[in-house]
């Protein structure tokens, strides 16, 4: 249910609303609306300091300690039968505390009054657009954000805004730049916007290696403009149904667009998963696999040196970070990989039933395995493995006509019929 909180007004407040107020840069970008709303209030609470901007307020204050959890449940408490105000940076509901915030009280009783985010007055400083921006916090998440990493998401877009920690600072950020090789980007870091010392200063990776940054900072990695980068190209590609001309590959040795269409929908991915592609050929399954959705890691292993130098070159061509080449017999090194969530089986040779044995054994919760198989003898092997275990397994039949001209006309030529079967996993299994 949306509530319609546009008339509440701070002369006739009553708890237990409890009001978030975003400060936007500092107090002097509240609004007059929001100022009445804090002068109304018997208890202010918040980082020390947003309370100090308010010495003359003669409420309870209610400090950030340490302790999240410990501050929250104070606000709450308190919020139940006294006019409560939280005092938070920028637009409190963006990588802000209006998310932990809403979660211990409800939402029936919060009051958000947002203001400019942090990121915004970065751009407003560049005096730069930022409709295109990625945006990551670091903050307390190991680099990663819902099991995504930062930098596989560098790898698509020329900017990029993390906001830090006292773990994750501007030399880190530029450490990890260089040794992921990202060579053709510079950072440009504010400190203390908003405040008296308030500094914007550009950097490249190596000056930043020694820079001395305010606690309070904001980073901007940027791509240097010209510089060449394996994502030139990558804009005029479609986002998903890449040609089979676009990879390096063997001839005929490819999974083709229209099967890696329906093997992608049946594969069902989803943000942060795991994936094997096992026989993976020129790894078109897994560059249109990490180019449709941010998975986690995706390991395309082939054992043919001629077919394995194409996949590390079209990993390399299209900037896949999360790609993995790994050189051997699928059946040796599945032992060595991360339990998968989704595997992809494009070739096995003799060694199918050991791949489906441990490819099942492996299998999470509610995973899944697709295979394509080309001739009846695999479409069988495969059959026959999964009718007995407790998976759901199904089969299809894909036949393909592409067009070719003749004469003023054309006419119809007929690929290889594939079969794809999938076997699913239950979510209790």
């Amino acid at each position: 249910m949306i509530h319609d909180r546009s008339r509440l007004d701070p002369d006739s407040w009553h708890p237990p609303l409890l009001v978030l107020v975003g400060m936007g840069m500092g107090k002097a970008d509240l609004s007059e609306k929001a100022l009445s709303w804090i002068r109304h209030a018997e208890v202010l609470a918040g980082g020390g300091r947003h309370l100090d901007e308010f010495p003359e307020h003669g409420g309870e204050r209610i400090p950030i300690d340490s302790s999240l959890d410990t501050f929250l449940h104070r606000v709450a408490q308190a919020s139940k039968d006294r006019r409560t105000v939280v005092l938070a940076s920028g637009d409190p509901l963006f990588f802000g505390i209006g998310r932990r915030l809403v979660q211990a009280v409800g939402e029936d009783r919060v009051l958000v009054l947002p203001n400019i985010t942090s990121v915004q007055a970065f751009f407003s400083r560049l005096a730069e657009p930022w409709e295109d921006v990625r945006v990551f916090s670091l903050h307390g998440r190991s680099g990663s954000h819902a099991g995504v990493s930062w930098l596989d998401e560098l790898t698509c877009c020329d900017r990029m805004v993390l906001f830090t920690d006292p773990g994750h600072t501007p030399e880190w950020i530029a450490r990890e730049l260089i040794r992921e090789g990202f060579s053709d980007r510079f950072l440009v870091v504010a400190e203390d916007l908003g405040l008296p010392g308030e500094k914007v200063r550009r950097f490249s990776l190596e000056e930043a290696l020694d820079g001395r940054f305010s606690p309070l900072n904001l980073v901007g990695v940027f791509r240097e403009p010209g510089s060449p980068g394996v994502q030139e190209p990558l804009p005029r590609l479609p986002v998903f149904g890449l040609p089979e001309e676009v990879f390096s590959h063997e001839a005929g040795l490819i999974t083709k667009l229209e099967i890696r269409a329906v093997v992608l929908a049946l594969l069902g991915l989803e943000r942060g998963l795991v994936l094997w592609d096992l026989g993976s050929g020129s790894g078109s399954v897994s560059i249109e696999a990490s180019r449709i959705a941010s998975l986690g890691k995706i390991f395309a292993v082939e054992r043919n040196k001629a077919r394995y130098r194409d996949l590390v070159e079209n990993v390399r061509r299209f900037g896949c970070r999360n790609v993995q080449p790994v050189h051997g017999s699928a059946a040796d090194v599945m032992s060595r990989l991360p339990d998968p969530d989704r595997v992809f089986i494009g070739g096995s040779g003799p060694d199918l039933v050991e791949i489906l044995n441990q490819a099942a054994s492996r299998l999470r919760p509610g995973g899944r395995v697709v295979q394509t198989a080309v001739t009846l003898d695999t479409l069988e092997a495969a059959r026959s493995f999964w009718q007995d275990r407790s998976f759901d397994m199904s089969v299809l039949q894909l036949q393909v006509n592409r067009s070719l001209p003749i004469g003023s006309s054309m006419r119809l030529h007929a690929l290889n019929p594939v079969f794809v079967v999938k076997a699913c996993r239950s979510e209790s299994a």
